[in-house]
């Protein structure tokens, strides 16, 4: 009696994945009725009714579980709970009634990234903004470290940048090669995000795992902007990175006399050697920048004998 009892159930839960899969509301909604099914219960590959339900899309199907109790925190095979799920396949409205009810949206998946992290990494915004209104921690960290306004800032989405910078984002945290948010959108030459971030009191002169500042990168990619908005904001010029070289030695290496001068300008030690002793002098001579060796010694450089 036992085991008839036990394979009618096994059908009744195979009946339960089947409905939820295929939208079918009045059927999920009589099997519940029915007391003859684990709403939680996970198949071979991880999922539950609820898994399946979020992944096709089935709001009321979703909604008809979670009334009956369903766990909205389980995760699948892959790492995914029903939450992460609906963030992927980008369904506000099946993520806003996970939120209600009480998801945790802190969660990770299998690639240790909450719901708020891959909104975020494919742009998102309205998902994001659930998420963050919702109470979703924009600080947890990827197994990269990298944070969600770090990946904002690297794909240049300045309204996602907004949102979390206001919805109190830590905006001096690092990923593991020592990337903040701010040599993030700096390397890419995003002066609207970079600006943003410097007035949310981002840190200017932190440096990432080469030495390298957000206004060396600035100086060396030729961002003169972006190099205007942090001597005004009060970075250090003067920090060398692994090979000793400054904003100042790399610009100049570049050929980029504009920012040269700019540095100069702004009082930029010209007397600064590198690892291997050269100055910025040195190094113009070295690839043969002229105008840029003719600024230095108007400044007070004097070329080696």
């Amino acid at each position: 009696m036992d085991f008839i009892s036990n394979l009618f159930r096994k059908d009744k839960n195979q009946n339960l994945f089947e409905a939820s899969k295929l939208g079918q509301v009045k059927n999920v909604e009589k099997l519940l009725k029915s007391d003859k099914v684990d709403i939680n219960l996970q198949d071979a590959y991880g999922k539950t009714a609820l898994n399946y339900a979020v992944n096709k899309g089935y709001r009321d199907v979703v909604e008809v579980l979670i009334k009956g109790g369903a766990d909205l925190n389980i995760h699948d095979g892959n790492g995914d709970t029903a939450l992460t799920s609906a963030a992927k396949i980008e369904r506000g409205d099946i993520v806003d009634l996970l939120i209600k009810s009480g998801a945790n949206l802190n969660i990770r998946d299998g690639n240790c990234e909450t719901a708020l992290k891959f909104a975020v990494k494919v742009g998102y915004r309205n998902i994001v903004e659930l998420l963050l209104e919702g109470g979703a921690d924009p600080d947890i960290q990827d197994r990269n470290s990298e944070t969600a306004l770090i990946s904002a800032a690297d794909r240049g989405q300045k309204d996602i940048v907004e949102l979390l910078i206001k919805a109190g984002a830590d905006v001096n945290l690092q990923d593991k090669n020592l990337n903040t948010a701010l040599i993030a959108a700096t390397k890419i030459g995003h002066k609207i995000i970079v600006e943003l971030l410097v007035n949310a009191g981002a840190d200017l002169d932190v440096q990432d795992k080469n030495g390298n500042t957000a206004l060396i990168y600035a100086a060396d990619r030729g961002y003169r902007d972006i190099v205007d908005l942090f001597l005004e904001s009060g970075a250090n010029l003067n920090i060398q990175e692994e090979n000793g070289l400054t904003a100042l030695m790399l610009s100049a290496q570049a050929g980029r006399t504009d920012i040269v001068d700019l540095l100069i300008k702004n009082g930029a030690d010209l007397n600064i050697q590198d690892e291997n002793c050269n100055t910025a002098l040195d190094i113009a001579e070295e690839v043969g920048f002229n105008e840029i060796v003719d600024l230095l010694i108007k400044n007070g450089l004097s070329p080696r004998s």
